[in-house]
């Protein structure tokens, strides 16, 4: 099984950037870190069984069910924005553990599976968008039952810098901000580190090593970062 990598982060810090430079970083020509994500990974798995994909799909559903069991109070939370995105959000979940899983089965004990968005992110982004707290309670049971990675990657810089690259992303804002006013944008990112941060200093029993990012420098250079920090692991 690969080790396992997810990328953490306000809107805004270089996540899907990051993981997209890493996925080019090759040894001896053998690409070494595979994106969750990555539409090109699907690939990967054509030659599991039947068998296999029907018993991840399941094992997914059962995630799935479980944590909204769990976490259901976050379903009648008051967002700041109007349109609804619960079913998307289950969407891009369901097809993001199911490519999770289907790599965990095929990629090899030297690579890299980075998952992002991963678990982590879909536990904490209900509350970029609402004036709730997490609870310390929430965070262990999460840690507990869900937490399943080998490194935590948190990507972050300042609030302003975070603004400005969402201006200039060539994808657009994040499909929840985009009806939100200029201030909501701000108020949101600032939420985010406010959550993520929380979240780190309340999840004293971590399994995973955390390694912390500054993505003020550009690109190469924070990439250059990450692989010096994983390379010593």
């Amino acid at each position: 099984m690969p080790k396992l990598i997810e990328i953490i982060g306000p809107p805004g810090s270089g996540k899907t950037s990051i993981s997209s430079e890493l996925e080019k970083s090759k040894i001896n020509d053998e690409q070494i870190f595979f994106h969750s994500s990555s539409s090109k990974n699907f690939e990967v798995n054509s030659n599991l069984s039947f068998f296999n994909k029907t018993l991840i799909k399941l094992k997914v559903i059962l995630i799935l069910v479980s944590f909204y069991l769990i976490f259901f109070k976050r379903l009648f939370f008051k967002k700041i924005y109007k349109r609804k995105f619960f079913f998307r959000s289950i969407i891009i979940f369901y097809r993001n553990l199911i490519s999770v899983e289907l790599l965990k089965k095929t990629l090899k004990n030297h690579q890299y599976l980075i998952t992002e968005p991963g678990l982590i992110m879909h536990f904490l982004q209900d509350y970029f968008y609402t004036n709730e707290i997490i609870t310390e309670k929430d965070i262990r049971i999460f840690d507990k039952f869900f937490l399943n990675t080998n490194n935590i990657i948190y990507l972050n810089c300042n609030s302003n810098l975070l603004n400005e690259r969402l201006k200039l992303r060539e994808r657009g804002l994040p499909q929840r901000m985009r009806d939100l006013s200029h201030d909501e944008i701000s108020k949101t990112i600032d939420k985010s580190i406010n959550v993520i941060k929380n979240y780190i200093s309340l999840s004293s029993n971590f399994k995973s090593r955390m390694i912390k990012i500054d993505t003020t420098d550009d690109i190469d250079i924070t990439k250059r970062k990450i692989l010096s920090i994983i390379s010593k692991n």
